[in-house]
């Protein structure tokens, strides 16, 4: 009876600090900038071929051959300079406004 009360209030307890972690407000931390390395990086590359007889009395004989890359693709540089340029705009904006 003891062991399973104590078992229980230490389930309790473990429960509650998970809780309180969990509703936590994370936003309140700030984050570091970040400078994003992007490469283009080959996943897959590869090919095949082979030959297959169809199902019938006169079915024909089927060739077929095949290759593949895929290919994980860096976004294109011309976004990052459009943001700035909007980023800039938007605070000249923001100083005449003030001014005003």
């Amino acid at each position: 009876m003891k062991k399973s009360l104590v078992v229980m209030v230490v389930l309790a307890g473990t429960l509650a600090l998970a809780g309180s972690v969990i509703a936590q407000d994370w936003a309140c931390f700030e984050m570091p900038p970040c400078k994003i390395i992007c490469k283009d990086d080959i996943l897959c590359k590869g090919q095949a071929k082979g030959i297959h007889k169809l199902c019938g009395p006169c079915a024909p004989v089927i060739k077929w051959s095949g290759s593949w890359l895929y290919v994980a693709k860096c976004p294109e540089v011309k976004g990052v300079k459009v943001a700035k340029v909007i980023k800039k705009a938007i605070k000249k904006k923001m100083i005449e406004k003030k001014a005003k």
